[in-house]
């Protein structure tokens, strides 16, 4: 059986995103979304509770003990970082180990499009979302969008992650990134220190829970530049699961510091190009423009898409399925992977009937 040290390397070698070991199954790595077995060893239980003794920490396994599933970086100096979730599964061990590259990419490599680059210049304050399902890339783009500031803008980023997934390094700004339960207790606790550290940036990569999306609508309809990752396919989507994080009888208080707050909703998801070589990106794009702000603040919601659709180029705007359509149109990706990957199929069939 592969050491951790020669396993870490292949992913590496081979560009792969994840390795899986789960008990019953040889060690399984992925490459482009298609999972295919390292060598023939079949892992028992005993070979996982093994190898995972040998990542974790004294304080790592208290907290595996604890919670019976524990998430950490492992970096590997000149190699990469590392992310490993340890969790059980009848009973036993399993691991999924995911990669990033040693630095962050750029706006360049991963082809954002220049409103995403024209955020990160001029965004002074409000909240931006990168959001996606899930292995969409959130993270990448998130990484791209900061490492370009950090080269452009005399700022201070303050970053909230569970875990650190791409390390970045000081140059025109600096950062400071904080590790929940390496750095911070608490998210209670990270945002009552906040305003001592003279941010100028916030980011924060978990947004699932009602005190830390308050205080994301807080701090961005108060004036300060906020950054978050969440997990949603679309724009609509993504307000709904905002809005279902406060009671009932907050939600118009949320849609008001929305309607206020809110700079940019970027919403991606990958796809297969129709060559074979590899991935691209669509992105559905809403700002907060004038009519966008209204829309929140009369809680009405069904209208943004239409919006969007309409009259939101003008604005750096546009819709999944026209992110979709000029994929399809540049002969990047084939109508049946758009097609597939499209969160409202029937606009996204009406879109494709229309002349090129």
């Amino acid at each position: 059986m592969k050491s951790f040290n020669e396993l870490f390397k292949l992913m590496i070698e081979q560009r792969a995103s994840h390795l899986h070991l789960v008990p019953g199954s040889p060690i399984m790595i992925r490459i482009q979304n298609t999972i295919t077995p390292v060598d023939e060893h079949v892992l028992s239980p005993t070979d996982t509770a093994r190898l995972a003794n040998a990542l974790l920490t004294d304080k790592q396994k208290r907290n595996f003990e604890d919670n019976l599933e524990v998430d950490f970086s492992y970096s590997i100096p000149g190699l990469s970082r590392f992310r490993i979730n340890v969790f059980r599964q009848r009973g036993s061990i399993s691991m999924v180990i995911a990669t990033h590259p040693p630095s962050p990419p750029t706006i360049e490599e991963l082809g954002l499009p220049e409103s995403i680059r024209n955020t990160a210049t001029s965004a002074k304050s409000g909240l931006v979302i990168i959001c996606g399902p899930k292995a969409s890339g959130k993270s990448h783009t998130l990484a791209a969008l900061l490492n370009y500031i950090l080269e452009t803008r005399g700022v201070q980023i303050i970053t909230f992650e569970n875990p650190i997934d791409f390390l970045h390094k000081n140059k025109k700004g600096i950062i400071c990134q904080r590790e929940k339960g390496t750095d911070f207790k608490n998210f209670e606790n990270a945002f009552d220190s906040l305003r001592h550290q003279a941010c100028d940036i916030l980011v924060v990569t978990e947004f699932e829970e009602y005190e830390v999306a308050r205080q994301v609508l807080n701090l961005s309809a108060g004036g300060n530049l906020v950054i978050v990752t969440a997990q949603a396919p679309g724009v609509a989507v993504m307000l709904d699961k905002i809005l279902d994080l406060f009671p009932p009888h907050q939600r118009q208080r949320a849609l008001s510091l929305l309607s206020v707050g809110l700079n940019t909703i970027i919403a991606q998801t990958l796809l297969e190009k129709i060559s074979g070589g590899g991935l691209i990106p669509a992105f559905e794009i809403v700002t907060g423009a004038p009519q966008i702000q209204t829309l929140l603040r009369e809680d009405k919601l069904v209208q943004i898409h239409p919006y969007m659709s309409t009259h939101g180029k003008e604005y750096g705007m546009q819709t999944q399925e026209q992110a979709l359509r000029a994929l399809v149109k540049k002969n990047l990706v084939s109508k049946d992977e758009a097609m597939a990957k499209a969160v409202r199929q029937e606009e996204f069939k009406k879109i494709m009937s229309m002349s090129f």
